[in-house]
């Protein structure tokens, strides 16, 4: 049981804190609680039972407590009704445990006595809300842990992707000072210029893969990129392949995760041919619209839906990058998939502002 686990890591963890804090209250009520069984009848032992019985129950409820509150956490899959179910079940927990305390102790000091209700009210009160409040103290501490612990998580998640893609490039790259000279000889030695422009583009795409991995950066960079990388396409495919763009000053100057667009772009590109019937036509689009960050982009064609285990970059450019948004913007980031009859459409809408 993955939250029996948990629950015994924090009280491991926490549990000093926990402890040192249910005694602490517990110590400011031993006077007041000494003085007020005293004055209501009961004898001196017997209130001293009672003070140690009280700090006990608060201990055991400590206890209980962080057991409830991994359970809920673990089984709720919503986080308010997470949040409210285990102030709520928390607190009828401490608040029925002492309250049935301190009927035990009514029933066992008083025998053949007559105590002072209004004094033994105000006593019961206080015990009520002391155990309420180290309720509260002790919930509200371990939600932060756990917030605290998945923000960590989630940076050093990203970290690792952002390693690991840096790993991954190396490994499928050649030397890239040798790869930009032996590129620059073959532009130097063409006679053909379509060829020397075609290798000046290719150079530009690959110093931008080289020099961006991961981290924020204008979004002008990639576009310097995007229309390298188009305009060694259009090379290729002659008059198959239309491009149409739209990108808004605001945009080319906005601060986003890079590479952004150009992964979409490839699998536009990649699979659009694949699968449209004539020439293959496509948009690209990106604006700022009040706090977000906006870009589209479009082909003709249809959506290939990928295959488990999918090849090597097969669909693997547009995971990586919902990955990527996700660990960087924490849920705030969104990734639409339109599927037309004869059209694939992909959004990103993003906040200009990474959670912290």
């Amino acid at each position: 049981m993955t939250w029996y686990r948990d629950a015994r890591r924090t009280l491991k963890i926490d549990g000093g804190i926990f402890l040192r804090m249910a005694l602490a209250l517990a110590a400011l009520m031993w006077p007041l609680m000494l003085l007020v069984r005293l004055a209501a009848g009961a004898s001196l032992l017997a209130a001293a039972l009672n003070i140690l019985t009280l700090t006990l129950v608060m201990v055991a409820c400590v206890i209980l407590g962080v057991l409830l509150f991994e359970w809920l956490y673990s089984h709720s899959p919503a986080s308010e009704l997470r949040r409210w179910a285990a102030v709520g079940i928390y607190g009828v927990l401490l608040v029925t445990t002492i309250g049935a305390q301190g009927y035990f102790s009514t029933t066992q000091d008083y025998i053949g006595r007559q105590p002072n209700q209004l004094i033994l009210w105000v006593s019961l009160i206080a015990s009520r809300l002391i155990g309420v409040g180290l309720a509260v103290y002790v919930y509200f501490y371990l939600l932060r842990s756990k917030q605290a612990t998945a923000a960590k998580a989630q940076v050093i998640a990203l970290e690792l992707m952002g390693r690991d893609a840096e790993i991954e490039r190396l490994r499928a790259q050649i030397n890239p000072h040798f790869l930009f000279n032996t590129l620059t000889a073959i532009s130097n030695r063409s006679t053909d210029p379509s060829v020397d422009s075609i290798v000046l583009k290719l150079s530009d795409v690959l110093r931008y893969n080289l020099s961006h991995v991961g981290g924020q950066a204008p979004f002008h960079e990639e576009f310097k990129a995007i229309e390298s990388y188009l305009q060694i396409e259009q090379m290729r495919f002659g008059s198959q392949l239309v491009v149409d763009w739209e990108v808004s000053p605001a945009a080319r100057a906005a601060l986003v995760p890079q590479p952004l667009v150009l992964p979409l772009l490839e699998n536009a590109i990649k699979y659009g041919f694949e699968t449209s019937p004539g020439v293959l036509k496509i948009k690209i689009s990106a604006s700022v619209q009040g706090n977000e960050f906006r870009a589209m982009v479009e082909n003709s064609g249809r959506w290939i839906e990928p295959v488990t285990p999918a090849p090597r970059g097969t669909q693997i450019g547009l995971s990586n990058l919902k990955r990527r948004l996700e660990l960087y913007y924490q849920g705030r980031a969104h990734v639409l998939q339109e599927s037309m009859p004869e059209a694939v459409r992909i959004t990103l809408t993003l906040p200009l502002d990474p959670a912290s």
